[in-house]
């Protein structure tokens, strides 16, 4: 069906279009929805760089000098964070590749920890003889007294 959206053609590396031939075979799609999703998720992105750049091309030459050291921050905590994701990412690889020798264990717990608990929970402590429920020890008792219970009215 045609469209009436823009249309780009663009050449891309070798392995980069292998990668994107292999994730649109394991997911059932095109390889040009992979690309339009992959550039709409990045689209925000690269609209405030353009909205930087284009202040950034009318300011004044201190302005344009403070700019690029905040931008070289920038980057290199983006550098980071995105080389932190890959490590992870290739954690998660190596983990699913090596395999699991244990049985998994695909039991739902839909309440509680799903942990068993090797100690019984203990047993109500006995009252001492004499003594009344709820009443502390320590307090004098009187047995003519009541002890907040209500009579029958009669």
């Amino acid at each position: 069906m045609p469209t009436l959206k823009p249309r780009v053609q663009v050449t891309l590396e070798f392995q980069t279009h292998e990668v994107i031939e292999r994730l649109a075979a394991l997911q059932g799609r095109t390889r040009g929805s992979i690309i339009a999703e992959l550039l709409d998720s990045v689209a925000p992105v690269l609209a405030r760089t353009v909205a930087v750049l284009e202040a950034a091309s009318t300011a004044s030459q201190e302005v344009k000098s403070g700019l690029r050291s905040v931008a070289e921050g920038v980057h290199t905590d983006l550098v980071g964070a995105a080389g932190e994701g890959i490590r992870q990412m290739d954690l998660m690889i190596d983990e699913l590749s090596a395999g699991s020798t244990e049985e998994a264990n695909p039991r739902l717990v839909t309440r509680g920890s799903g942990i068993r608990h090797t100690t019984q929970p203990s047993a109500p402590k006995k009252l001492r003889k004499g003594s009344i429920p709820g009443v502390a020890a320590s307090s004098s008792v009187n047995p003519e007294q009541p002890t907040g219970r209500r009579s029958p009215r009669g």
